[in-house]
């Protein structure tokens, strides 16, 4: 080896060593790197017991959220159904009827038909996983050497009654057929260990919806945590670990849209549900589909809560684009979903006062929006409360026995607004401005396969 080679290699070297300590240096102010290191194939998920380790106080809120109760084995505790022996859902269009039931700890659902007062036919099937959290329904899933389907019995707690699962009902039973695909699991669940080529094949299934899907894979944030590598976060932005609070607004959205946005999701080109990471622009992966109405305002699916809050004035407003990426709070003022919700605690332990508060942030007495003008006594009859009158309670069109809160802020509606009668527009790209012809065409034909 000549010395001109040598000197090439320890210059090169020594260069590689530099570079290294700038980007390992995370107080380094001149640092321009803002990429995400989660975003690399070489990160994976670690699991939630192993964010527990360091993060204890948030695990143990978050577990008892609706996200942290999304999946789990069949179970008591799990459950959130009421079981008497004569609960009986009856299909008039098959002739079959489904009783649910325990036997010791094993959750059970029978289905049988009867001529006279004679069972003539009957079959029983273990459920093995409990879908929901309880705040609106149990699904309930059975698994066949890691096949998956849904089986024909939902509890809907609002209501406190079984009947069958949404697009089941009116001739449309499917029984215990329906598979349980990639699309339904990665929203309802943590990523699963998906058999690729099946359609509804799992190896392993994870318990709840954990925290790597709001902040992507936690395997560089562990390393870097255990080899001493610290972010003084009150300064910087921690890149080895999404916190969706400090991304730009649209990505922000992005994190909550992956799955609180849902009609017809359609895969980009080579694209699967596996490859957005909280942080990566969702329409680059997947382009959502919503149906509009005309007279149909007030109509709108269950998840699709992103949508509803961007057609609030308040949202429209508030919306500030960002002029520093690198800002630790890029929104600034406007109007996010975090600005009312905190994803670590329940909404049912967060007091009504949490979000009037975001509401008076901007509608007070400083500020043309002003105070509330409704007469005292109505205002008290809800104890003040701004959601009951500007985000009703309201029944969704793709799932029966359940209301939400709807996201669309506005002033109450006219009686007469509600009751006109709506008219199929067509479908609308709701993450993405101009999307291409064949993934509009392939929107409807999911729509048909879905809902028609």
């Amino acid at each position: 080896m000549n010395s001109f080679t040598k000197k090439t290699i320890i210059i090169f070297s020594f260069s590689i060593v530099v570079l290294l300590m700038m980007y390992c240096n995370p107080n380094n102010k001149q640092q321009t790197n803002k990429t995400y290191l989660n975003h690399s194939d070489t990160a994976h998920y670690v699991g939630i017991n192993t964010c527990k380790q360091c993060h204890p106080a948030i695990y143990n809120s978050y577990i008892q959220t609706g996200m942290g109760k999304s999946f789990d084995h069949a179970s008591k505790q799990k459950s959130s159904a009421k079981f008497d022996k004569h609960t009986v859902i009856y299909d008039s269009y098959k002739d079959f009827y489904y009783h649910p039931f325990w036997d010791g700890d094993s959750m059970k659902i029978m289905e049988f038909r009867l001529k006279g007062k004679d069972t003539i036919y009957k079959r029983i099937e273990k459920v093995d996983y409990i879908v929901g959290s309880g705040q609106h329904t149990n699904s309930h899933i059975y698994n066949t050497n890691g096949y998956l389907h849904q089986m024909p019995m939902t509890y809907y707690t609002q209501k406190g009654e079984w009947d069958f699962p949404p697009g089941f009902e009116n001739g449309f039973n499917t029984r215990f057929s329906r598979k349980i695909g990639l699309e339904c699991m990665s929203c309802h669940n943590s990523y699963p260990d998906f058999v690729k080529g099946s359609e509804n094949k799992f190896n392993e299934i994870p318990e709840g919806i954990n925290c790597e899907r709001c902040h992507g894979p936690g395997s560089i944030h562990v390393q870097q945590r255990q080899s001493g590598i610290k972010i003084d976060t009150s300064k910087y932005i921690d890149y080895s670990i999404v916190n969706p609070g400090k991304l730009p607004i649209d990505l922000q959205f992005d994190v909550c849209q992956r799955c609180h946005l849902q009609g017809n999701a359609v895969l980009k080109e080579g694209k699967s549900f596996f490859d957005f990471r909280p942080g990566m622009k969702l329409s680059d992966f997947i382009t959502t589909f919503l149906p509009r109405y005309k007279n149909g305002d007030n109509q709108f699916i269950m998840a699709s809560h992103a949508d509803r809050l961007k057609q609030s004035k308040c949202f429209i407003k508030s919306f500030k684009p960002e002029t520093d990426s690198t800002s630790l709070r890029p929104y600034k003022n406007s109007l996010t979903c975090v600005t009312c919700h905190n994803p670590h605690i329940s909404v049912k332990v967060t007091g009504i006062e949490t979000f009037n508060n975001a509401c008076k942030n901007c509608h007070n007495s400083k500020t043309e929006n002003g105070l509330c003008k409704e007469k005292e006594e109505l205002r008290a009859k809800v104890q003040n409360n701004c959601v009951s009158c500007h985000m009703p309670l309201s029944g969704a069109i793709d799932i029966p026995h359940v209301t939400v809160h709807d996201h669309y802020i506005r002033k109450p509606i006219k009686k007469e607004e509600v009751e006109k009668v709506k008219q199929f527009i067509g479908l609308f790209a709701i993450n993405e401005k101009k999307p291409s012809n064949e993934l509009k065409a392939k929107a409807y034909i999911q729509q048909y396969d879905k809902f028609e």
